[in-house]
């Protein structure tokens, strides 16, 4: 028997197939929507030496054709017609394949899908254009630095353990040998692995048991059954070499960051106390005594995390991860240092119990109010799940903490020694004396010398300065066991009377407050959003930027003093909007108005030196800076949100004119920030309504004497209508070619907003089909509805490794021409088919509080009062007849009718001045936008 949540009204039946298939049945009445997952324990740790690269490789395979659905692109299209969406993934060890559709045509998606593992084709004209891909994906990654630092990883261990492989594969790993193509050893990687005993299933739907059960046992069969088990891993992660080492390594952003890791045994055998999670709760204190508040002193770190790390069947790096300041790059030993006497601390310490019964309450509590999820997210979580516990723990494993466990504490313990540890330094000011195989990072590795070693290893005995100070935290104040919820059988009565939406409980000169008590989740949670505009902020690129730098001075001045509410379970987040601030507050409701009042407190007196302010200038610097080297996609939708929102400046807008900016100007800023605003609050969840004018009376206290709705904010969007085609070009040196074609629409009714739905909806996968499967320009293409401040729009995009920008531009105007005789081609049936399944996206119930409260606040922002815009937007779509979206994209998208757009590409030599799109270039984006009209 499966132990399940009391807030969880799914069903659940686990049953194993005659052919060993392990599946998990879950009946959820409350979804229009049904899905599937299955996992498989196999993944690049099973691909031959030769041929690296070969598990990810057939995991993209399998989606292009199987026996009875010989037609690459025909799984895809049929979900994505349907209102679905699927993926997958190749892990280490694992490898899984997932999907969701209206529940209406799962049995047809599964029979489609279940062929992926029982007869997929793996043809030899499919195998040529998806290495390809595979090689694009490969290309892609070579700027990721977590990819680059995985490689050297990879580099820098034992190299007959199968985590050292390459795992995405090339064009050199996966290419045709001897004349034979390389789909005979595909298939034969398929029948030795692809084995129902190696593999999990989650159905979850609408549908009954019976009926799930049924599809289960007439699909999946047929999945071949193991001729043994598979091999379990016998070579060490490291070897002695390998450890007490530094490892410098370059990164392409200018970031510094030190991991100190500690190579440990598997702790999956530990899931049912989990005494890891005890060390990195320690470890990773934010509050008073902890490594990083005494870092922070030093001014030595930003930022800190422990327990993350790499791990599988027979390995666990448990990492102590550092963001480093500058300063802190120069103290490296004495950084270490602190950690150490902190892990000293530990084993000369009994560590108390109440820190074990504090997480087991925490885990306990998210058991108990178990937050529902989307079907999709599901079966993808359950099905690994199934991988790693037993049946009765399929829900349960992730939550479980049994009882303190003293000896398996004191165990992983022991692996946090000296002898046990390398460092890793992340930064570019690193000396470096070779690269990575496959990513070419510069690297250099060096042993710690045994004198610094014997000084780590007595460190509790050194009197060091910087040690001082170090303690374990205090019992957690803000922990409920037993948290009250409001709609409980007593408020029936007021249950029935309870409206659907939020209210308007206050609405003063300047002060708009939402509330709304939960009634659907029954969660003891709440969710606080407080909508701080100030014209102030927006008077000036400097002001926009010096409030980017208040959002994370703020953020960092609060952790300290607030982070056991964070750890109970209490979340709070300050962000910039283009009008103003957004202060949000969520987790469990009890406790919230304590924290309100001090984070509101720290907001009208904030205090920062001189220091702090140069340190976290510096690191926005830094930031905007190195966005100069995120994916050219990226920056080209980066510089798209900028051309089209004036009060979103571009990253050298605000960097420029941030380093201008001294101390006294950002104090005055501050003091002046909150001196002129207009509030707007949204209250919703496990609230009664007294509750809710407590907190806004909280609130209006704050900024008491400085609310007025003359104050109010309006997020303009530039009009570019009858400006035809605008060429941006974006530099991008040493970076892939890309190109985005934005289409703005110059009205944003429903009507509008409804025919851009589903247009995008239509041409996606066509567009995915010609660009990236058949035509091979690169691994990152796409067509998406992207609104802007409520604007539609609609955005094609390619990233190519090979082909120019111009080329780019060019191949999706003409499949934008051509995709007239595609509608022409769509029958009524199939329009239906499109209509609803657009339709069943948009009638998807709120799965959980967060996903409710963030539809409510998106609505309050967008000035729907009436929160009825979804229902709106429904009806739209199923009134649209296939000739208003063939006229639409007569009108609005096809070149030739010269449509309102912009075509961003990245610069380059290369490109062919004969090949350029006909448009006026953009090449001053600030000056653009002051020159032309602005709409709201």
């Amino acid at each position: 028997m499966l132990k399940q949540s009391p807030n969880d009204s799914k069903q659940y039946q686990a049953i194993t197939l005659n052919n060993g298939l392990r599946v998990l049945l879950i009946h959820n009445n409350e979804s229009i929507k049904s899905a599937a997952a299955l996992a498989v324990n196999v993944g690049h740790f099973n691909d031959p030496s030769d041929r690296q690269g070969l598990a990810h490789f057939l995991e993209h395979m399998l989606f292009l054709g199987t026996k009875n659905y010989p037609d690459g692109s025909e799984y895809q299209k049929f979900i994505t017609q349907h209102g679905g969406n699927h993926n997958a993934w190749t892990g280490t060890e694992h490898t899984c394949f997932f999907f969701d559709i209206a529940a209406t045509h799962f049995l047809s998606a599964l029979e489609r899908f279940s062929e992926f593992f029982i007869a997929p084709l793996l043809s030899d004209e499919f195998v040529v254009k998806e290495r390809e891909n595979i090689d694009a994906e490969f290309t892609l990654k070579l700027k990721d630095d977590i990819r680059r630092l995985y490689d050297v990883h990879k580099d820098t261990i034992n190299p007959n353990h199968p985590f050292s492989q390459f795992s995405v594969g090339n064009l050199d790993t996966l290419a045709d040998r001897d004349g034979q193509n390389i789909s005979q050893e595909l298939q034969g990687f398929f029948q030795q692995y692809y084995r129902a005993e190696h593999m999990t299933l989650a159905l979850e739907g609408p549908q009954n048991l019976k009926e799930l059960q049924g599809f289960a046992e007439q699909l999946f069969c047929l999945i071949p059954s193991a001729d043994s088990p598979l091999p379990d891993i016998d070579e060490p992660l490291y070897l002695p070499e390998h450890q007490n080492i530094k490892i410098d390594v370059c990164p392409v952003k200018n970031d510094h960051q030190l991991i100190i890791s500690f190579a440990m045994e598997s702790i999956d055998q530990y899931y049912l106390d989990k005494p890891e999670s005890i060390l990195a709760y320690l470890l990773g204190h934010e509050g008073k005594g902890s490594i990083l508040s005494s870092l922070k002193k030093q001014q030595w770190a930003l930022a800190l995390t422990a327990g993350s790390g790499i791990n599988g069947s027979n390995f666990k790096d448990f990492n102590i991860s550092i963001a480093l300041t500058e300063l802190g790059e120069q103290h490296l030993n004495e950084v270490v240092d602190i950690v150490m006497a902190y892990i000293a601390l530990l084993n000369n310490t009994e560590i108390a119990e109440y820190y074990y019964q504090e997480k087991q309450k925490i885990s306990n509590l998210a058991f108990l109010y178990h937050e529902r999820m989307r079907p999709l997210d599901s079966v993808s979580q359950l099905v690994i799940n199934m991988q790693y516990y037993p049946e009765e723990d399929y829900i349960f494993g992730d939550y479980v903490m049994s009882c303190m466990s003293k000896e398996n504490i004191k165990r992983l313990l022991s692996f946090l020694h000296v002898s046990n540890m390398r460092l890793t330094h992340i930064s570019q000011k690193n000396t470096f004396s070779k690269n990575s195989f496959w990513y070419q990072v510069p690297y250099h590795v060096s042993a710690i010398s045994k004198q610094q070693l014997l000084d780590w290893h007595n460190i509790f005995s050194n009197d060091k300065p910087h040690t001082k100070g170090l303690y374990l935290p205090a019992p957690n104040p803000y922990i409920v066991e037993d948290p009250i919820i409001y709609n409980k059988k007593e408020q029936l009565e007021v249950t029935i009377k309870t409206p659907s939406i939020p209210e308007r409980i206050i609405n003063k000169n300047g002060l708009v407050a939402w509330y709304k008590q939960d009634q659907t989740f029954n969660v003891p949670k709440g969710y606080l959003y407080i909508g701080i505009d100030s014209p102030f902020v927006v008077a000036s690129v400097a002001n926009i930027a010096m409030t980017r730098l208040f959002v994370d001075l703020y953020t960092d001045t609060v952790i300290e003093e607030n982070y056991q509410a964070e750890l109970a379970g209490i979340h709070y987040h300050l962000y910039a909007h283009q009008g103003g601030v957004t202060m949000q507050l969520s987790g469990y409701s009890e406790n919230q108005h304590l924290l309100l009042g001090k984070l509101l407190r720290r907001l009208q007196s904030h205090q920062v030196t001189e220091a702090h302010f140069l340190l976290f200038k510096q690191q926005l610097v830094q930031h905007w800076q190195n966005a100069s080297n995120s994916k050219s996609i990226s920056q080209l939708f980066a510089n798209l949100s900028s051309v089209m929102q004036p009060n979103n400046p571009t990253n050298k807008a605000m960097l420029q004119a941030l380093s201008q900016i001294s101390f006294s100007q950002y104090q005055r800023f501050s003091q002046q920030l909150f001196k002129q605003v207009t509030l707007e609050v949204l209250i919703h969840g496990n609230w009664l309504i007294e509750h809710a004018h407590q907190l806004c009376k909280v609130i209006e206290q704050s900024f008491q004497g400085n609310v007025h709705e003359k104050y109010a904010i309006q997020c303009p969007v530039t009009d570019i209508a009858d400006k035809k085609t605008l060429l941006l070009p974006i530099n991008l040196p040493e970076h892939d070619h890309a190109c985005v074609i934005y289409t703005a629409f110059e009205y944003k009714d429903d009507n509008a907003v409804a025919l851009a739905m589903i247009t995008s909806h239509i041409l996606s996968p066509l567009f995915f089909q010609q660009m990236r499967t058949e035509k091979q320009y690169g691994y990152l293409v796409g067509v998406g509805y992207v609104p802007i401040n409520s604007y539609p729009g609609i955005a094609f995009y390619i990233q190519s490794p090979h082909c120019d920008a111009y080329t780019l531009a060019q191949a999706m105007d003409e499949f934008i021409s051509d995709s007239i005789s595609h509608i022409d081609d769509i029958t009524d049936e199939q329009w239906q088919h499109l209509q609803q399944g657009l339709a069943s996206q948009l009638q998807e119930k709120d799965h959980n509080l967060r996903i409710k409260s963030q539809r409510f606040w998106a609505a309050i922002c967008n000035k729907d009062e009436a929160f009825k815009q979804k229902e709106k937007l429904l009806e739209a779509v199923l009134t649209l007849s296939l000739a208003q979206v063939k006229s639409f994209v007569t009108q609005y998208l096809i070149s030739r009718c010269q449509p309102d757009r912009f075509i961003l590409y990245s610069q380059s030599e290369l490109l062919e001045q004969a090949h350029k799109p006909k448009g006026e270039i953009i090449t001053d984006i600030e000056a653009f936008i002051k020159t032309s009209p602005l709409k709201y």
